[in-house]
């Protein structure tokens, strides 16, 4: 079987599952790179992480190139429950698709309260965007979301926002889409039919644009939720709503960035902690990508080293680590049943590649670490209502 020559200096190998020669010292790094104390099969995957072992390609961030033939490096069959080798996205299409089908997949498992998180725009020349972009952008996923719940279960979806002056802005934008769905795709806001002051707050401050259809019967009508475009501020108010409109319907927190939004969480002016422990602890992660960027300083050149990766998880696979390669694939070299703090996903990546070289306990180390490794809300697993949002 033919074989891509690896331009790397180390002596290669053969890696028998993608057919291309990749370095030994990769190949042992990640045979080894698993945590000790993981439950799952740390022998089952092979994956090639030499980044220069293949052809460039398009990946989630826009300035991918698109040469060369593409691979089959996703499956688009059913969600495989031991995860994928390989994470290649061509599309933010594919990207919903496979977060629909995760969703799906997780409702079918009697899962109510769902997160979805990805980069809703290339992050590659995210400086030039507005917010209005990250918020159109975020609702027209939502939607394409929706449309695509619908079109395989037939169940009527209800898109909110978090105000009323949002929800007259989006739904202005959106009312072809939304006409064209027959009821089965509708649109709110979080304050929706909301009696008290801040019901009439809403009404008073909010666009009361007589054009704008009132969506508090849309809602009542609704079998499932999607939530967009939310602060923290905003999150006392998705507590009240699923408590008043939800109950036991699922819901799906998209894009709301809660790691970002868990950080302001107990500061003046923002909901105390506990809104993580009673209410955010309880939403699984159905589908999950979060991408991180690091570098560290070598003794040689090119003296900076970066690399890059992602949390990732497609319910009901486990939790994984994968490791960016420059042609834009993600490929897998760690996963757990648990969910990884960041402070261990960046210490998974070092290791794949192969920077890991500081002396355990050693100053040094300490240096690049800091005293701490892991968020407040990673260490409150005894004061959690629930451990969904782990899982």
């Amino acid at each position: 079987m033919q074989t891509k020559a690896c331009h790397c200096d180390l002596q290669p190998v053969v890696c028998s599952r993608h057919h291309a020669f990749l370095p030994i010292s990769r190949l042992r790094l990640q045979q080894s790179v698993r945590h000790p104390n993981r439950a799952v099969d740390t022998h089952r995957r092979r994956a090639c992480t030499s980044i220069q072992c293949r052809s460039a390609q398009p990946g989630l961030d826009a300035g991918a190139s698109s040469s060369g033939p593409r691979q089959q490096a996703n499956t688009r069959g059913p969600i495989a429950a031991d995860g994928r080798d390989v994470y290649w996205p061509q599309s933010f299409k594919e990207i919903t698709e496979d977060a629909v089908k995760a969703v799906l997949a997780a409702i079918e498992k009697g899962h109510r309260r769902l997160e979805v998180e990805f980069p809703p725009l290339p992050t590659s020349d995210s400086t030039m965007r507005t917010s209005d972009d990250y918020i159109d952008s975020n609702v027209r996923l939502a939607l394409s979301a929706a449309g695509m719940v619908n079109s395989r279960n037939g169940k009527r979806v209800h898109l909110l926002v978090p105000d009323r002056a949002e929800y007259v802005r989006s739904y202005k934008m959106f009312k072809p889409s939304l006409d064209l769905s027959d009821g089965d795709l509708t649109m709110g806001y979080l304050s929706e039919g909301r009696k008290g002051f801040m019901g009439g707050l809403s009404k008073i401050f909010g666009n009361n644009d007589n054009a704008v259809a009132s969506p508090g019967e849309a809602a009542a009508k609704a079998d499932m939720y999607i939530c967009v475009n939310a602060s923290t501020i905003e999150l006392p108010d998705i507590e009240s709503y699923v408590a008043e409109y939800v109950g036991d319907k699922p819901i799906v927190l998209w894009n709301l960035e809660l790691d970002t939004l868990r950080a302001d969480l107990g500061l003046l002016g923002f909901p105390k902690k506990d809104l993580q422990y009673r209410f955010l602890s309880t939403f699984l992660p159905a589908f999950y990508i979060r991408q991180r960027e690091y570098s560290k300083s070598v003794a040689v050149a090119p003296y900076i080293m970066n690399y890059a990766g992602a949390l990732f998880r497609e319910f009901p696979a486990p939790w994984q680590v994968m490791l960016r390669q420059d042609n834009g694939r993600y490929v897998c070299v760690a996963e757990d049943k648990q969910r990884y703090p960041l402070g261990v996903v960046k210490q998974t990546l070092m290791k794949a590649m192969g920077l890991d070289t500081d002396k355990k306990g050693s100053a040094l180390a300490f240096f690049r670490t800091g005293y701490k490794t892991t968020t407040w809300w990673e260490d409150g697993a005894q004061l959690e209502k629930s451990d969904k949002w782990r899982s």
